[in-house]
């Protein structure tokens, strides 16, 4: 039945008539009521208000439904519905469990939803009785929050009925068309004007500069405002066709946003900055570990040693320089500017390109956002035994640079291409009061692209100074499914027994294009000083002062000297070949009544 409150009357000849008021149906649950009819002593009728139990014993299932009233008016977000789940005991965001071991990425998203402590990608959700999910465990373009009629959030042990899920079920009802005309409309604006600076927002401290004649150590950036533009609006309606029997109800919602997001890479140029034999103090905080590699490069400065073993090589072999020579070579070699370097390799030029990747990716860059959310829903009622209805959903999603911000420049982001057709019926059979059938039908076709803004260009990862530079490891994904399901229910009361049987048959069609490491990723990290010179890592054997602090290599000196932590490359075939995955599953359950308590 719809879900509303109802008005149940039981009436019998030679008995009172009683009226019980409010008896709320939600989705998903049984009500149960009891009737009591006493003996008709004349013209008289009974009205009894339907409260709650105290009690439910019709269900041993932990579930919570938040109903229309809820959807109005609890706040919210970009009015995505499903975060009101956020609200319901043992539920947390699974967006923010990521780790080292559960990388998050955009081309394979998650419902957001952590039951229990789930990492989001094991629940079920369902729009009027069909699947709404991707391959991924994450959540597809679903309707407009204002074509929400409630949903059920099924957190343990929720019947058979529901799914095989390995976490929650949440099942989502749209609204139907009534008798009488109803609508709403609205519209939500925010400007940069009326918001504060981000306080992460600067402009870039080196402009991009193919020649870098601008280039110093001292530069800074300055403080800007990001600015923002959003819009969200839309509205629904629904009517009557033909009253009492055919009804419609449409919805749309759109989202416009032009905004940026800031990414203060180079804020201060001085980080390019290393050990100046000629500085008369130490520069460095303590914490740096260019305050060790300056300590020890001065006390080269000051000694008058003729031969230091100073640079080891690539081939095993060490070259011996006098002290103060080698002060000037790890000076070089340590700092990150066009025109130092070792001698006889290439390390100006790798200095040139970190500089220029610096320069272009830190800032703040367009953030843009389009989104579109329409459904149509057409109901029919046949007769008093047989209910059908008829569905469309169409959702349209594109988000440019949504992972630009934080240390991940500009060149590592992407933007995500999404569209979701969705066609769906169903028809509800009452053989007689204790026996009915549902019969579901669904089509869905979804497109889940995600393009990276610099194709083919090596990911850089310089943990500290930036997370991420170049192609996203993964990128580009190219995605497209197919989904052809059907469910068929029965239930049957038989006494204290309440029988519940039937299947589903999902096709699963994945065709997907992904270019994983193809283009390469280099990952830097701190490096002991030994691998550079022995001076760093063991003052002493340069006879210097044994109270010196042997110095480390930070991530952004090992980039500059080429030597990464490690490489990954991918080849092969981009190309999942597309196939069906067949989903099939039965079920049988019987609710035993023991007493009615």
């Amino acid at each position: 039945m719809p879900p509303t409150t109802y008005s149940v009357t039981a009436e019998s000849k030679g008995f009172q008539t009683e009226v019980q008021m409010g008896a709320v149906v939600t989705i998903g649950t049984t009500t149960l009521l009891d009737f009591r009819l006493k003996l008709a002593a004349g013209a008289t009728q009974v009205e009894v208000t339907a409260a709650p139990p105290v009690v439910e014993t019709e269900r041993g299932s932990e579930a919570n439904t938040l109903t229309e009233q809820d959807l109005t008016d609890l706040p919210i977000d970009r009015r995505d519905y499903l975060t009101f789940t956020l609200l319901l005991p043992g539920v947390s965001n699974s967006t923010r469990l990521a780790d080292n071991s559960d990388f998050r990425v955009k081309q394979t998203p998650q419902s957001g939803l952590s039951f229990y402590g789930s990492n989001g990608r094991g629940n079920s959700v369902t729009v009027d009785g069909g699947e709404a999910l991707d391959d991924s465990g994450g959540v597809r373009l679903t309707v407009s929050q204002d074509a929400v009629q409630e949903f059920q959030v099924n957190r343990s042990d929720y019947s058979a009925d529901l799914g095989g899920a390995s976490g929650a079920s949440i099942n989502i009802l749209t609204k139907s068309g009534t008798n009488d005309l109803h609508g709403t409309i609205f519209g939500y604006f925010r400007n940069s004007a009326l918001d504060a600076r981000d306080p992460f927002a600067f402009s870039s401290a080196l402009a991009p500069n193919p020649t870098f004649s601008n280039f110093d150590f001292d530069s800074v950036g300055a403080p800007i405002k990001n600015s923002l533009s959003r819009y969200q609006y839309g509205g629904s309606t629904g009517f009557p066709i033909q009253r009492d029997k055919t009804y419609l109800f449409a919805s749309f919602e759109g989202l416009l946003q032009d905004s940026e997001n800031s990414v203060p890479l180079l804020t201060n140029s001085s980080i390019f900055l290393g050990p100046d034999p000629l500085a008369a103090e130490n520069p460095f905080p303590t914490n740096d570990p260019r305050f060790a590699q300056q300590a020890i490069v001065s006390a080269l400065a000051a000694s008058t040693s003729p031969s230091v073993p100073c640079l080891n090589n690539p081939n095993g072999t060490v070259t011996f320089l006098s002290a103060q020579n080698c002060a000037l070579a790890l000076g070089s070699a340590l700092t990150i500017s066009p025109v130092t370097g070792l001698p006889g390799t290439v390390q100006n030029g790798v200095n040139q390109y970190l500089i220029g990747q610096f320069e272009s990716n830190g800032g703040v860059f367009p953030y843009h956002t389009r989104e579109y959310l329409t459904s149509v829903r057409l109901d029919h009622r046949m007769s008093d035994s047989d209910q059908v209805f008829l569905s469309f959903r169409y959702g349209y999603d594109l988000e440019e640079n949504p992972d630009v911000q934080s240390l991940n420049g500009f060149s590592a982001g992407s933007s995500i291409h999404s569209y979701d057709d969705t066609i769906q019926g169903a028809w509800f059979h009452e053989f007689s009061a204790t026996a009915q059938n549902e019969l579901h039908l669904q089509w869905d076709y979804n497109s889940f692209n995600v393009i990276p803004n610099e194709p083919a260009e090596v990911g850089l990862q310089i943990p500290g100074f930036a997370n991420n530079l170049g192609t996203n490891i993964f990128l580009p994904n190219l995605t497209i499914l197919r989904r052809t399901g059907i469910t068929d229910n029965m239930t049957l009361i038989r006494g204290h027994h309440t029988l519940k049987f039937g299947g589903s048959e999902l096709l699963r069609g994945n065709h997907t294009e992904s270019h994983t490491y193809f283009p390469g990723r280099m990952v830097f990290g701190t490096l002991p000083g030994g691998i550079l010179s022995d001076c760093l890592a063991e003052p002493a054997a340069c006879e210097l002062s044994p109270a010196l602090n042997p110095a480390s290599i930070n991530s952004l000196q090992s980039a500059s000297l080429g030597l990464p932590q490690f490489y990954q490359q991918g080849f092969g075939n981009a190309d999942y070949p597309a196939y069906t995955r067949p989903l099939t599953g039965f079920y049988v359950q019987d609710s035993w009544t023991v007493t009615p308590g």
